[in-house]
């Protein structure tokens, strides 16, 4: 008997099942789980290109640099976090990241094409420019005067790299006036500007993201300026560099 029981509670149960299943396919109240796909991993650079698309650009600068810091000479990913930092109106971060793809990236490339035409119509960089043997002698003649010296800040901690500064000047008188000339140099080096225009210049010196110097020169024709850059001129000479 209590196998009897036991083959009709059996049967009951198979016969309830089938009427669940046939619920779910015949459109009744049964719902069937839908499976859950975990989204696809990607990495910060990925990540980055996905929240550009969507027009989250703060997002997608957090991103690339996170990306940079595992490959700091990507020039790829220097091209498109520049992009990303234009369309947040961060001209100075901007100028840095297309600079070094311009210098870095291959000449002919589309990057590289592209970073410089922007610098170009921000007034970094003159546009090019085909000159006659007498422009050239006529340009030689104007542009003789020289600005050099030493970029120091605090010693880099053991093991590290020193950082390197981002060095420009901009003309505010005289032949100089609106002409704008960027050197890039590791701390403890030297830095040269020659054949600048006579006049008187904005020295801007960053490193790091901080505005370590905001200084005033003036050069003349045929003469060489030294100066020297460090915490004794700089214009926020407590900013620690070694973190």
């Amino acid at each position: 008997m209590f196998r009897s029981r036991f083959v009709m509670f059996s049967a009951s149960s198979l016969w309830i099942a089938l009427i669940l299943v046939v619920s779910v396919f015949r459109g009744g109240d049964a719902v069937p789980l839908e499976p859950r796909l975990a989204p696809p991993s990607l990495d910060p650079a990925g990540q980055a290109a996905s929240l550009a698309d969507l027009g989250d650009y703060e997002g997608a600068r957090r991103l690339y640099q996170e990306a940079l810091r595992a490959a700091p000479e990507d020039v790829s990913l220097w091209y498109a976090l520049g992009v990303a930092l234009s369309h947040l109106n961060q001209r100075t971060e901007t100028e840095e990241a297309f600079q070094y793809v311009v210098n870095q990236g291959r000449p002919d490339s589309g990057e590289v094409k592209q970073a410089r035409q922007w610098l170009v119509s921000a007034g970094v960089l003159a546009p090019p420019v085909v000159f006659t043997a007498a422009a050239e002698t006529a340009e030689a003649v104007e542009a003789t005067a020289s600005l050099k010296g030493k970029v120091t800040w605090a010693a880099p901690e053991g093991g590290r790299s020193s950082p390197k500064a981002r060095i420009l000047v901009h003309g505010v008188s005289g032949p100089a006036e609106g002409k704008r000339f960027i050197k890039r140099v590791p701390l403890g080096q030297s830095y040269r500007f020659e054949r600048l225009p006579a006049g008187s210049y904005r020295l801007i010196g960053v490193v790091r993201g901080q505005h370590l110097w905001d200084l005033t020169v003036d050069v003349a024709e045929d003469k060489e300026v030294v100066l020297d850059l460090s915490q004794d001129n700089g214009s926020n000479p407590t900013v620690a560099l070694n973190q």
